[in-house]
């Protein structure tokens, strides 16, 4: 059965809200009890780990979503993707584990991280049963949504119960792994329940190359922000490190609920292609893009603004230099977003992952070479760092539209006023922030009174200009509201 994409955007968006409201309740928490740098060490050692996860999934998840969603309507090659996948993952995971092990005795063994890394190695045992993918393929939004709130539930109390002081992050480190082991456990259990293992007509060299191709292009960050965190932490300091983490995190969870909108799309996108209907896929591409920006750029502009207001509220006055960092974080996440249009929606969906690679790669060259610069010159500072990452990124949009235009002739104008009106109508919230301003004190105080009266203000502009989005979106919740 087709299952509706705006139900599908609604469990999407619910999660990412729910998303939203967890790191806001656990987050202020955890910052003031470790402090930066407790912090910081299990920051640090998250990004070391990180490099290891990303070829220990080996692009499973991106590849797994786009390839089930071609053939889900067929059983048996359901069946037998899921198996090839599922053992390709496996084998790259127990590999994966073997070299992170010999790298943390031999490069950390002395150093205080090193039971951390030990910690984090068992994420890469629990990875192995990440089959998500396969949920999304299947667009089962409202598992995943329901799981998902249950779990983290969970693991809030525990935060709360086991994490009190600085001397905590060992216990902090080891309820990041128990969230993922029972997020990963009832989501393989669910799955097994409704798509068997079927070991014939196995196929497993085919998806080698396309996966290994999802594994640069999809991991943009180990070129980019993982890049600064990790020479932050050996070159710096861990105290560097959560300066910049903080930052990244609360850009993420504005940056999660913006990208529902891409992620749920993708799986339809995927499939409308596989039909050879390019037509249905330029409407869809056009509406989502233009649905995506209506919320991406006022909540840039609005985080910009709020940069020193939400590193307070988030982490407290020891974490208040990262305000700069989250002022840059709010641009920053212009350019990722555009890139998840670009990169996700298009280049992927047409199956150019190739050309995407050599993209990434450069740019990703190009933020090295920022980054050792302002080492060499001793300017390397947690803001620096994002300056150079946003720069790369930007040229990374840049080379992605010229391919889309020059060479997939694909009839999508992402800078046309149709998009970019939306960023023009958010410019407005500097001045009235600025007014707001000089007559509201306090963090929370000011953190309500821009929120509210700057989306008062961005709704009636949509109303006053007859927004064809806005319209569209009242539009579904009318319908959705009548009684059947």
């Amino acid at each position: 059965m087709k299952k509706s994409l705006f139900k599908n955007i609604l469990y999407k968006v619910l999660l990412n809200v729910f998303n939203l409201i967890l790191p806001i309740l656990v987050g202020p928490y955890v910052n003031r009890a470790l402090g930066p740098k407790s912090l910081g060490n299990v920051q640090f050692t998250e990004s070391i780990y990180s490099y290891f996860l990303i070829f220990a999934s080996f692009g499973v998840y991106q590849y797994g979503v786009r390839e089930m969603s071609r053939v889900k309507d067929d059983k048996q090659k359901l069946s037998q993707l899921f198996t090839s996948l599922f053992l390709i993952s496996s084998v790259t995971g127990i590999t994966a584990l073997c070299i992170y092990l010999g790298f943390s005795y031999f490069k950390y063994g002395d150093a205080v991280i090193f039971p951390i890394l030990l910690i984090f190695g068992l994420n890469l045992i629990v990875n192995i049963f990440f089959v998500e993918w396969v949920n999304e393929a299947m667009e089962n939004y409202d598992f995943i949504t329901i799981k998902t709130i249950i779990v983290r539930s969970i693991y809030i109390i525990l935060i709360f119960t086991f994490v009190n002081t600085s001397k905590d992050y060992n216990h902090y480190a080891l309820l990041l792994v128990v969230a993922a082991f029972l997020n990963n456990i009832i989501s393989f259990v669910y799955i097994k329940r409704k798509i068997k293992f079927d070991f014939s007509n196995l196929s497993i060299k085919r998806h080698l190359k396309p996966m290994f191709l999802v594994v640069v292009f999809s991991n943009a960050n180990v070129l980019y922000t993982l890049l600064d965190r990790f020479m932050l932490g050996e070159y710096v300091n861990s105290k560097a490190v959560s300066f910049y983490v903080i930052p990244q995190q609360i850009m993420g969870i504005i940056n999660a609920l913006m990208l529902s909108v891409v992620q749920v799309t993708i799986p339809r996108l995927s499939y409308i292609l596989s039909t050879n209907d390019e037509k249905s896929y330029l409407i869809l591409l056009n509406n989502i893009s233009k649905v995506y920006f209506a919320f991406l750029f006022p909540a840039s502009v609005g985080l910009f603004l709020l940069s020193d207001v939400g590193v307070l509220i988030y982490g407290g006055t020891q974490f208040i230099e990262a305000a700069p960092v989250l002022s840059m974080f709010a641009i920053y996440m212009i350019f990722l977003g555009m890139d998840s249009i670009l990169a996700n929606q298009v280049i992927y969906v047409k199956k150019k992952e190739n050309i995407l690679v050599r993209l990434i790669f450069l740019c990703g060259f190009i933020n090295l070479v920022f980054n050792v610069i302002l080492l060499k010159v001793g300017l390397f500072t947690p803001t620096n760092a994002i300056i150079t990452t946003t720069v790369s990124t930007l040229i990374l949009n840049l080379l992605e539209y010229g391919y889309i235009r020059r060479y997939l002739k694909v009839d999508f104008h992402l800078f046309e006023f149709g998009k970019f009106k939306y960023l023009l109508y958010a410019l407005l919230f500097i001045p009235v922030s600025y007014g707001i301003r000089h007559f509201v004190s306090g963090p929370i105080p000011l953190f309500i009174s821009l929120v509210v009266v700057n989306s008062i203000l961005y709704g009636l502009i949509l109303i006053v200009t007859k927004d064809l989005v806005f319209q569209m979106f009242l539009e579904k919740v009318k319908k959705r509201s009548k009684p059947a």
